[in-house]
């Protein structure tokens, strides 16, 4: 199967997660990339994940505003490669690709000579089918909703940073 997880709101990357923690409990072996987080960036999904034997890959670099536009199309450059390295082999149950639909609409940084959304569907369609595959990320294109097997929109209707809070340890991170 392959499942989408996008829209405004909160909660597309834990969603991902809780299908990691469920599938994990089966025996499953998970990979998750993450195309935009860095390994700079200590979080708790990410000593939780290798506690329980998801192999995680951050590839991100870290906050964008602080690249260079070259900088940062190498990182997603080298995320697409490792991805189809995994897509392709046979050693996973799940794979996550978190934040990748977000990279499609990055107005930053352009990644279109190596990396679309048709790019993305002709590497699921060449994926070995037993594999099932988590995509996060807001502004979903219509073709990969028409694709996935299963699409949830996380809609944004209050939010505590609306009132000034920050990010708290814990629940963004």
């Amino acid at each position: 199967m392959v499942l989408l997880h996008t829209g405004d709101g909160k909660g597309k990357t834990t969603a991902a997660m809780g299908l990691c923690l469920r599938a994990v409990g089966w025996g499953k072996n998970i990979c998750m990339i993450q195309f935009l987080k860095s390994p700079d960036f200590l979080c708790g999904e990410s000593k939780m994940l290798e506690k329980i034997g998801v192999e995680l890959h951050q590839t991100g670099i870290g906050y964008s505003w602080t690249k260079t536009e070259q900088q940062q199309r190498e990182s997603l450059k080298k995320a697409w490669e490792l991805t189809k390295e995994k897509l392709f082999c046979s050693k996973y149950d799940m794979i996550v690709l978190d934040e990748i639909v977000n990279v499609f609409s990055m107005k930053t940084v352009s990644v279109n000579d190596f990396l679309t959304e048709e790019d993305l569907i002709m590497a699921l369609e060449k994926r070995k089918k037993t594999i099932d595959v988590v995509l996060t990320g807001r502004n979903a294109d219509k073709k990969l909703i028409e694709y996935a097997d299963l699409v949830t929109e996380m809609k944004a209707v209050k939010h505590y940073y609306q009132n000034g809070v920050t990010a708290k340890k814990g629940l963004e991170y």
